[in-house]
């Protein structure tokens, strides 16, 4: 009788990004989901509890995606420290903002390889290094790291054939792009546009507040902000976001529980005034309607 094969697992937090769950998928890994605290980040007892001799990573977000907060980075990785295994920092969002957060004076806590037993981060240029889609980054911490990373082989009548990933041959357009891109801002274009991102976060967050009808899911630490109903029974935030779209905005739907998500950049400087406007109206012409609303997907194969 041939023995099972063992599974390796990897632990990660019900907010960790979906595409954590595609990659235990496609690579026959188990994935092992633990529930948010109340204040949406990771419950560190929770996930040791779940680490066995068999995991081979544990995952952290800076900030996650859909409440925006920090996950406890520092407790994490030394979870994964101690155990000698890989700890993965989802940076997507918060790696360009979080950087330059810091460096304009804001307090945020520690969350890159300034942390002892975080082995890799990713970060999305195409979110806050405002370039266009198909150059994101992972970055490791060290060459030995990296090297797991890429395939070689010359088990074939072509020679030697290197790959630096899963995907083979891919165009430069987009990598050349976001160089140029990341080049003409610069420090000062970063510093910039990060503050204006921040401000414009913190300026909704502060008119959502005075909304009695809405509630914030969790203060912002970055610039993603997700708002939901008080009273769900009484307000369906889909059918606001519905309203809203006929009125030019289009905000993102997700839940559990159902929340209305906010990518704020800096192109929303200033203009949260007329989005609070709008959304005053949205949520009075809801509640007289009695409308309600569906949750559409962040993603699709279509």
């Amino acid at each position: 009788m041939a023995r099972r094969a063992r599974v390796h697992a990897g632990v990660q937090r019900t907010s960790s990004h979906a595409a954590f769950e595609k990659g235990c998928y496609y690579f026959g890994l188990e994935s092992r989901r633990i529930p948010v605290g109340s204040d949406w980040k990771a419950d560190v007892a929770a996930m040791a509890a779940a680490i066995d001799d068999n995991t081979v990573l544990v995952v952290g977000s800076a900030p996650q995606y859909p409440q925006g907060v920090i996950d406890p980075i520092t407790e994490i990785a030394a979870l994964a420290l101690d155990r000698d295994i890989n700890c993965h920092v989802d940076g997507c969002m918060g790696g360009v903002t979080l950087t330059y957060l810091a460096r304009l004076g804001h307090e945020i806590p520690p969350w890159n390889f300034t942390v002892s037993g975080v082995t890799s981060i990713s970060v999305d240029l195409h979110k806050y290094g405002y370039t266009a889609k198909g150059a994101s980054v992972i970055v490791h911490r060290n060459k030995k790291l990296r090297s797991y990373q890429t395939y070689v082989t010359d088990n074939w009548l072509g020679g030697v054939y290197g790959s630096s990933g899963v995907l083979g041959t891919k165009g430069g357009g987009a990598m050349a792009a976001a160089w140029a891109v990341m080049h003409h801002l610069g420090d000062e274009g970063y510093l910039r546009l990060t503050e204006a991102a921040h401000r414009s976060c913190q300026d909704l967050a502060a008119a959502v507040r005075d909304i009695p009808e809405l509630v914030i899911r969790a203060a912002p630490q970055a610039t993603l902000l997700a708002l939901g109903a008080a009273d769900p029974a009484v307000l369906d935030v889909f059918a606001v976001a519905d309203s809203l779209w006929r009125r030019g905005w289009y905000l993102g739907r997700q839940g559990p529980p159902p929340s209305l998500h906010c990518t704020v950049n800096a192109i929303h400087d200033g203009k949260i005034p007329a989005f609070v406007a709008d959304l005053r109206l949205s949520i009075d012409e809801v509640l007289a309607a009695g409308a309600a609303g569906e949750q559409g997907a962040y993603g699709t194969v279509e």
